[in-house]
């Protein structure tokens, strides 16, 4: 069978003979497409890692080797505001981007929604002032803060192959930035407002499977456009966005996984640049963080760069469980379904933990020389 998707009909009644009466006419049915796909990677809130490969170009970010500080900031800026390859579309055609670069990977005839962490119909679009049970594009740096704003050309969803030449300079593009918009579910859209990260952390009972992507979405912003900054505290400043220690620490917490990765790929198709701190995680360290005036080096291997394998086992598990296949030290975090960290502990070779927790689904991350892997384990 063929994914078609999902489709509305309109059925609608001619002149009718007596004694029929017309009291409804024009009613819309949804016709749901079973057909849908499911990808090989996980939903974000039971993520995979490895699956999905950048599509990097060769030797793309070859001109970051060695650099460090205010010269690797420039020749990342350089890359990804590059004039001559990147693209800038309109906010019309976000709308295609993200039906594609958010699509839910266990139905391809939704969209995954950032915050509510829940798939929706791509049909279910708002396009009325009524935003219950729809979807909208969410701007992760919100264009009050951010000072980009709407033209009239911005309505009009022109495709892929017309597009606007685009710089560091042109922060009018923002607003139509893929890399830093999202789908998200219109209430919940609004909920959220202008609020900075930290202030604003969510929905109640998010597993905050979103928290690592948004992190790394102004950050990326920060450094593709001048006058936008990511800082610490709640500014009102326009150009500014908080929290940036909320916002590492949710990078660090939740590293990049196969379907960030898929759509950093997609986005790609469309501007012509990527999002660096998804392709390689650990630049997030030398630009805001723990390595800050270090010189940074391109890893030989992305997936080894971004990703610690290890075996678990067994699972699912009864009283315990066995972690194997990490030559140096790791650290272990233990959390419940919901996103609570309940213990952390550090080991060394194959290590063996007897568990008294109740029955259920648990996340294990494991930490090791700067790489990390999230793996899901079942306590029964």
């Amino acid at each position: 069978m063929e994914d078609e998707g999902d489709e509305v009909m309109l059925v609608s009644l001619e002149i009718l003979q007596e004694p029929y009466l017309n009291l409804n006419n024009n009613i819309e049915i949804r016709i749901v497409d079973n057909d849908f796909m499911v990808s090989d990677w996980g939903i974000p809130t039971n993520p995979t890692f490895g699956t999905v490969t950048s599509t990097q170009p060769e030797a793309y970010y070859d001109s970051l080797n060695a650099l460090s500080d205010v010269a690797l900031r420039q020749a990342i800026q350089d890359i990804i505001a590059n004039p001559a390859l990147v693209r800038a579309q309109t906010y019309a055609d976000v709308i295609t981007i993200l039906k594609e670069a958010d699509q839910n990977p266990a139905n391809s005839n939704q969209v995954w929604l950032v915050y509510t962490e829940q798939g929706r119909a791509k049909l279910d679009f708002q396009t009325t002032s009524s935003s219950e049970g729809k979807w909208n594009r969410e701007h992760c740096f919100p264009k009050s803060r951010a000072g980009y704003f709407n033209i009239e050309a911005d309505e009009i969803a022109d495709g892929v192959n017309v597009y606007w030449t685009t710089n560091a300079d042109s922060l009018r593009h923002g607003n139509s930035d893929a890399h830093a918009l999202r789908a998200a579910d219109g209430p919940e859209n609004s909920a959220r407002g202008n609020l900075h990260y930290g202030q604003y952390t969510g929905p109640s009972g998010n597993l905050g499977s979103f928290k690592g992507d948004v992190a790394r979405s102004v950050l990326y912003l920060d450094i593709r456009y001048n006058g936008l900054e990511i800082v610490n505290g709640y500014p009102e400043v326009v150009g500014q966005l908080g929290d940036l220690a909320t916002l590492l620490n949710w990078h660090r917490n939740d590293p990049p996984d196969d379907y960030e990765m898929n759509r950093n790929n997609v986005v790609y198709t469309w501007q012509f640049n990527r999002n660096p701190f998804v392709d390689y995680p650990d630049l997030v360290e030398y630009l805001w963080g723990t390595h800050i005036g270090e010189i940074w080096t391109q890893p030989m291997n992305l997936n080894e760069a971004n990703t610690l394998d290890f075996n678990l086992y067994p699972n699912p598990t009864d009283k315990s469980f066995t972690i194997s296949g990490i030559d140096s030290p790791f650290q272990v975090e233990l959390f419940t379904y919901d996103g609570r960290l309940i213990t952390t502990f550090n080991a060394t070779g194959t290590t063996t933990f007897n568990t008294n927790f109740t029955d259920g689904i648990y996340f294990i991350k494991i930490v090791s020389k700067g790489k990390t892997m999230l793996k899901k384990l079942v306590i029964k």
